[in-house]
């Protein structure tokens, strides 16, 4: 089981910092190497050490040392960043690895996905509801709620609007490799703690609110070897996870 503290977002986390921790982990530095350069990045705009030290240990959870069940998830990632270091490509590979290191920002991410598809925006308030539904304790999760949310209006996949409070989808990417599907697909499951889950769940999962993706079905799901579909009765066909 991980540790309840493992999480959660403790300070808000912005893209050029998780962009960065992914260069630097794609070109095989080291935690002890890494560690220093990115802490000169965020002390550009956080001088307390507190903020420092917990932004740090959120960046060095996603691509340098994550859960045990995302090791393959992250050795993949760091290939397919090798391959293609698109500002796409990177959102892609940071918004899955994140989700799947931190299991409640996926949680947020499916919250905020889920509103915006039944109302076309997500209020704050609604967010931190049905989040405090799931997890209890009022302060904590309306706290690390603001840290999240302030995450993703940093890495562009929520607007704010007038009156503050109040979020709209940002600029959806469209991921055109099957890889990037396939993967993709697997830091959901790894998210959600599931080991099988429904085809057409997985394929509009709304934690996947950020991306487009018309082009995700069995198919290409078969792209990643850690990852089978199977029918079990005449309409129903299953994801399963497995280790490799």
């Amino acid at each position: 089981m991980r540790a309840k503290i493992e999480i959660v977002f403790r300070r808000k986390v912005r893209a050029i910092w998780l962009d960065q921790g992914l260069e630097l982990a794609a070109q095989e530095a080291g935690w002890s190497e890494a560690k220093p350069v990115l802490a000169k990045e965020i002390a550009a705009e956080n001088s307390g050490t507190v903020t420092i030290s917990k932004v740090l240990e959120h960046v060095r959870r996603i691509w340098f040392e994550p859960p045990e069940d995302a090791l393959a998830l992250r050795a993949d990632a760091l290939r397919l960043h090798q391959l293609n270091a698109s500002p796409e490509t990177t959102l892609l590979l940071n918004w899955g690895m994140t989700i799947a290191a931190y299991p409640f920002v996926g949680s947020a991410g499916e919250v905020v996905g889920r509103l915006l598809k039944l109302q076309k925006q997500a209020r704050r308030a609604d967010v931190q509801r049905r989040l405090r539904e799931q997890y209890g304790d009022r302060d904590f999760v309306n706290r690390i709620t603001r840290y999240t949310v302030s995450s993703f209006l940093d890495w562009g996949v929520i607007v704010e609007t007038k009156p503050k409070g109040i979020y709209l989808s940002g600029k959806q990417v469209t991921p055109k490799k099957t890889e990037h599907l396939a993967w993709l697909a697997e830091a959901v499951m790894i998210s959600r703690t599931k080991t099988q889950m429904r085809l057409s769940e997985l394929c509009n999962h709304p934690a996947l609110f950020p991306f487009a993706l018309d082009k995700l079905n069995a198919a290409v799901l078969q792209h990643n070897p850690r990852l089978r579909v199977e029918r079990q009765s005449l309409n129903q066909e299953f994801v399963f996870l497995t280790s490799t």
